[in-house]
């Protein structure tokens, strides 16, 4: 190693460990409230780091946000990823498979819904709209291919429809749920264990029974 190199390391390492605080600050300050709660103050005085380290790294509170954004949806892309993966090497029929999905996705967002919350209610910006739809394609599609597990059992004529429908209501129902996007004002609406049993009830039987065609 080069005496240059040595020089380097101990700026390196504290420009780092800076940056590791800035990031789990700026965490801490949206899982306890919202974007409006974040200030670059705020972040500073919570990370240790001067406001003038913050501002050498980022112009602002919006690229600071997208940075942390970015960071959180890989780690819980890389979560759900393993999680689904799990689920579906238990080989489940349908009838214990649907209900198993549905708490699975209904934890894993309940688990960070303090974090989406802030996300959401700021998908105004287009590159937190663009990384958000990432996320929730890869939460949809994963959950669709593992209900097709089961496709024999399956009695509607549409499966793959079928199946993309029951993402698509459980989700919503879960989003309205922990207030995420639109739906702040209906946040903790009803009961969090029977909500997911409903749910699970109702989309199994939608994907159990052929359903009828008036002729």
């Amino acid at each position: 190693m080069t005496d240059t190199s040595l020089s380097m390391a101990p700026k390196q390492d504290r420009s780092r460990a800076a940056l590791e605080r800035l990031m789990t600050a700026t965490r801490e300050i949206l899982h306890d409230g919202t974007f409006e709660d974040l200030t670059i103050a705020g972040i500073s005085k919570r990370s240790g780091v001067s406001t003038g380290s913050i501002y050498a790294r980022f112009k602002g509170k919006d690229e600071l946000f997208r940075a942390v954004m970015a960071l959180v949806l890989d780690e819980l892309d890389e979560e759900w990823s393993q999680l689904i993966e799990q689920l579906g090497a238990r080989d489940l029929t349908l009838q214990p498979l649907v209900p198993a999905a549905i708490n699975l996705l209904g934890d894993h967002l309940h688990r960070h819904a303090p974090m989406l919350r802030p996300f959401m209610a700021h998908a105004n910006d287009e590159q937190v709209a663009r990384r958000g739809k990432a996320s929730f394609k890869l939460t949809s599609e994963s959950f669709i291919a593992l209900l097709l597990q089961a496709r024999a059992e399956i009695r509607h004529p549409a499966p793959e429809h079928a199946v993309a429908s029951c993402f698509a209501i459980t989700y919503a129902a879960f989003a309205r749920f922990f207030g995420l996007g639109s739906a702040a004002d209906a946040a903790g609406e009803g009961d969090w264990a029977s909500l997911k049993e409903d749910l699970g009830d109702m989309c199994l039987g939608f994907l159990s029974h052929t359903p009828y065609r008036p002729a």
